[in-house]
């Protein structure tokens, strides 16, 4: 069964972005260069062209816009991911169930580097705070993280997704959705540990409960030979839905292949 929730099509870039820049400081003797981070506030054109604009110390977008390639933005200019959260927060909304993820399992997962996370913001670039524009801006730098994958920059693509799975937004439990299927995409990459994340960030938003997205987290945990982990969540999954043929099958094969590490488990 494909996956039904898998929709990853990249927004435009919209968003800050920053490079180093190397500035002389003092005069005669006290003259020395320094490196500083400059912020811009981009947003993407036609055909292969963004705009650029500096943002001051005051984080207000101010200066002359540039206009460069999308391939000279990507290759030197590093994102921000942490710009795009807002401080105000949604009314929360009720969300239906998850689609399960039913793909071939995949690889071993490759090494990752370790992120960080925070949250200014700029002016020229906030949210209204709706369920919408969080996730079109959620949504904008999941594209893009998925972009630097292709491109091969491992560090700037799990950056961004971890970021983004950890940050403090006002994500609601309509978003819920949202994570599962970073997760789904993420697995689908061999990105075990950060699909990981996303699926965690997703039941974060579900205290109700959601059968198919504590399958979709055995899954990923089963791929990570994390046995245990997977058992504990697929038995969680059929607490919340007993006829859930997919976990039962799943749980069942489990007990065939792992009883004698695990011990009975009860279907």
């Amino acid at each position: 069964m494909p996956d039904q929730d898998d929709k990853t099509e990249r927004e435009p870039i919209h968003g800050v972005f920053s490079t180093m820049e190397t500035r002389k400081i003092g005069t005669g003797t006290t003259l020395r260069k320094t490196k500083v981070k400059q912020h811009w506030l981009v947003h993407e054109l036609d055909d292969g062209l963004v705009e650029v604009q500096p943002i001051n110390e005051n984080l207000i977008a101010t200066g002359k816009k540039r206009t460069i390639s999308t391939d000279t933005l990507l290759d030197r200019f590093a994102p921000e991911p942490d710009f795009y959260i807002t401080s105000e927060v949604p009314e929360p909304a009720t969300g239906n169930g998850s689609v399960l993820d039913l793909d071939e399992p995949s690889a071993p997962e490759p090494k990752a580097p370790p992120v960080s996370s925070g949250g200014p913001q700029i002016e020229g670039f906030e949210l209204s705070g709706t369920p919408e524009d969080v996730e079109k801006s959620a949504r904008a730098s999941f594209g893009l993280a998925l972009t630097y994958l292709k491109r091969g920059n491992m560090t700037k693509a799990v950056d961004i997704f971890s970021q983004l799975a950890e940050a403090e937004a006002p994500f609601a439990p309509e978003h819920k959705h949202m994570f599962n299927e970073f997760g789904i995409s993420l697995r689908k990459e061999r990105l075990l540990d950060t699909a990981l994340k996303h699926y965690l960030r997703a039941l974060d938003l579900a205290p109700e409960g959601d059968e198919n997205l504590h399958h979709n987290i055995a899954r990923a945990y089963f791929e990570k030979k994390d046995i245990g982990n997977a058992v504990k969540f697929l038995e969680q999954s059929l607490k919340i839905n007993p006829d859930l043929t997919e976990s039962k099958l799943f749980l069942k094969y489990l007990r065939r292949k792992h009883e004698s590490a695990f011990g009975p488990i009860t279907l």
